[in-house]
């Protein structure tokens, strides 16, 4: 299951940087000279592809997810869900992507030097921009690996019992309207009462004790 699921989340990964690449192409081609002076593409346009790039994943990631663990009637072993936050991490870690923009202008101050010899892009100004960027690619990085991830709990319930039926019980009192779940749990607490409560009546100890039983030992 993890190796298929691990290709189709490489294409998915694949196919998102492909787009994305399509778009920065544009604004690369779109910088121009005047004559007297190179104008480079806005920051806010460049920052925002790379913002989409990752959301984009991310919405893409939790319904690919969603697709193949629905299909399960099993939890994911240790092993599977050690695999898949693996896959989460390598794809969505922040070195993969905040060098960005830096990379970027890099190669736009190269475009500019060509048609300006004088171009000189602003230290200070590109270190703001820069600083920024990481700021927010940084924030949409953790907020996807969490909501991925959160979509896989409920197939990796610690403790839970490997049992095919398992799942689809989860899966069916998860479902429950609030009120029929809070019904649910107030029935299993009164049954629990109603069964602490004839094992502790007289007349439940006297046929125990009649029988040879003592109440508490087991025996």
């Amino acid at each position: 299951m993890t190796d298929t699921l691990r290709s189709r989340l490489e294409i998915i990964d694949a196919d998102c940087e492909s787009a994305m690449r399509i778009e920065l192409d544009k604004l690369y081609d779109n910088a121009y000279y005047d004559g007297t002076k190179f104008h480079i593409p806005s920051p806010q346009a460049v920052e925002a592809i790379w913002l989409k790039l990752i959301a984009r994943k991310e919405q893409e990631f939790i319904q690919e997810l969603a697709s193949a663990l629905k299909s399960r009637t099993a939890i994911l072993s240790k092993n599977e869900a050690s695999t898949v936050e693996g896959m989460i991490d390598e794809i969505f870690a922040d070195d993969r992507y905040l060098e960005r923009m830096q990379d970027f202008y890099r190669e736009m101050t190269k475009k500019a030097l060509i048609h300006e010899s004088s171009f000189d892009m602003d230290t200070k100004r590109l270190e703001l921009l820069d600083s920024t960027y990481r700021m927010g690619a940084t924030n949409a990085l953790r907020k996807a690996r969490r909501n991925i991830l959160a979509e896989l709990e409920p197939y990796t319930q610690p403790g839970a019992p490997d049992d095919p039926g398992f799942l689809s019980q989860w899966r069916h009192y998860s479902n429950l309207s609030p009120l029929r779940s809070i019904t649910t749990v107030v029935l299993l607490s009164l049954t629990s009462y109603l069964i602490a409560a004839i094992i502790t009546s007289e007349t439940f100890q006297g046929l125990l004790e009649r029988f040879g039983w003592s109440a508490g030992t087991g025996l």
